[in-house]
């Protein structure tokens, strides 16, 4: 009995493996990371469900393979590389299919047949269809410090007849009629990159990278060479611009209108290039945001609305999103994070970009006067830093409605609310978002009027939660979430969330 015990044991044992052998469940392998010249080859995807897993490619593995002769796997046409393998458009699945099989597989082969090292033949699919893989790959930013060192150089040149070469990689750019558009997707990207690279390189001149690493690696880009002081990039942008939603028809009474002021010379000193705000510059060019996002949404703009496009949190291109990112810093982070989940949206923080304005004519068609408007407007703004009278707060708030197992804990207030307002010294930012009186009140005080004696917590948090309250805590609760949330989100180590007693002593 105990040997047919011991036979069946083995033959599950047998089967299990067969089953992992033939794709079941199997133990977890470290996937390794790639370097950053791996591509997924999926250009089939476009033509339907793949029958086999997308192909890891090392490409920079393959150009030291053919001794860095483009021509064996891209159409060179003078200094011209087509970024397609092989042909030079997509026309169908079984065309490119026959494509990359024939021509891979036939390479691999003949450099076997040479005696040399190569890679999979015909019958092992799996080698190169292995599917998503993790690699150091990183998209490259083109920051202005690296457009300059492109507009500047004398190797970049511009088209007869214009002073500028903006023209040689935005190629739909003229200086009566400016579109900074620079490529349909990445394929013509890397077209134009690598053509030009290659180009100046024949000259026997310092080139741009030719390798993917060049571009896609973090590390390899952190060497480039950084201009400190780049000129303003000009491209017929105004310093302050007055953004406003449709005006009534003409002929028709002139209606209030929500305008903002922006200055957008400012942003541009703030960020690294056009994209961060115009987030298709690179496909479409820098245009208008109401081009693509209308008030009620329209498909080239993917039906986000101007005001998702503006307001939207998430997104980091829109006002909202960026200036989120800058409350994410330690010093902000305290507050801003927490008033982000509990805070209610209000009138005044509205018009703190929102101005009501009836625009006339004049200002509807010229841009001229819009533009000065802005200008007057961002310039009436509170440039200094907030001010409030420390001395005139409570040093030292005692907190014993909650005393049982604790005595009364000691809140250093004052202490606190220098700290925050050491934490916005110098921000232009902050001090006009925090201009008004008590405003940095509000980070603790959430959902109280703004004032020098705002409600105690427990006028709104009761000792006890109810039903009633909603998703509001006790007060105990929201004595803690606080103080520790704040601590967290601004990396303060000590008093640590578990060390009770430094907060309120225990009761001897």
């Amino acid at each position: 009995m105990l040997r047919w015990v011991g036979i069946l044991c083995v033959s599950m044992a047998v089967a299990g493996f067969g089953l992992n052998a033939l794709g079941g469940k199997q133990a977890s392998i470290e996937t390794k990371t790639m370097g950053a010249d791996l591509i997924s080859i999926d250009t089939l995807k476009k033509f339907g469900d793949l029958d086999y897993p997308v192909v890891q490619f090392e490409h920079d593995k393959h150009t030291k393979a053919v001794e860095g002769k483009c021509e064996s796997c891209h159409t060179v046409t003078g200094n011209t590389v087509t970024a397609k393998f092989k042909r030079q458009e997509d026309t169908n699945a079984a065309e490119i299919k026959a494509i990359y099989h024939d021509n891979c597989i036939k390479c691999h082969t003949d450099t076997t047949k040479a005696g040399k090292k190569s890679g999979p033949g015909s019958e092992q699919c799996r080698t190169c269809h292995a599917g998503p893989t993790e690699s150091s790959r990183t998209l490259i930013s083109f920051d202005k410090s690296l457009h300059y060192r492109h507009s500047s150089s004398k190797m970049v040149l511009p088209a007869p007849g214009q002073k500028e070469n903006c023209s040689k990689c935005h190629s739909q750019d003229k200086p009566e009629e400016r579109n900074l558009a620079f490529a349909e997707n990445k394929d013509q990207a890397h077209e134009k990159c690598m053509s030009c690279h290659m180009e100046i390189g024949k000259a026997k001149q310092p080139t741009g990278p030719v390798e993917c690493a060049g571009c896609h690696d973090a590390g390899v880009r952190a060497g480039f060479k950084k201009v400190a002081d780049v000129p303003r990039l000009e491209a017929g942008q105004t310093d302050y611009a007055l953004l406003m939603a449709a005006t009534a028809k003409a002929g028709t009474e002139p209606k209030l209108v929500s305008a903002v002021a922006f200055n957008h010379k400012l942003h541009e000193e703030k960020n690294e290039n056009c994209s961060v705000c115009h987030h298709n510059a690179s496909s479409k060019g820098v245009i208008p945001c109401s081009q693509c996002h209308t008030s009620l949404g329209k498909e080239e703009g993917g039906f986000v609305t101007t005001e998702q496009a503006m307001h939207r949190v998430t997104a980091q291109a829109s006002c909202v999103g960026c200036h989120a990112k800058s409350q994410a810093k330690p010093e902000c982070a305290g507050c801003h994070t927490f008033m982000g989940r509990t805070g209610q949206g209000t009138d005044a923080s509205c018009a703190k970009c929102h101005v009501d304005i009836t625009p006339g004519a004049e200002l509807v068609n010229d841009k001229n006067a819009r533009n000065n408007t802005a200008a007057m407007l961002m310039n009436t703004r509170v440039k200094t830093d907030p001010e409030i009278k420390v001395n005139e707060i409570p040093e030292i708030v005692e907190i014993g409605v909650l005393a049982n197992e604790y005595e009364v804990s000691k809140f250093p207030h004052r202490k606190i609310v220098q700290k925050i307002m050491d934490g916005m010294k110098d921000d232009a930012m902050a001090a006009y978002f925090h201009s008004s009186p008590n405003a940095v009140c509000s980070g603790c005080h959430h959902n109280s009027p703004a004032s020098a004696n705002p409600p105690k917590c427990v006028s709104c948090h009761g000792k006890v939660a109810s039903a009633q309250g909603g998703a509001k805590p006790d007060l105990k609760t929201a004595y803690h979430q606080q103080c520790i949330g704040c601590h967290s989100e601004m990396g303060i180590q000590k008093p640590a969330a578990t060390a009770c007693a430094e907060c309120h002593a225990v009761k001897q």
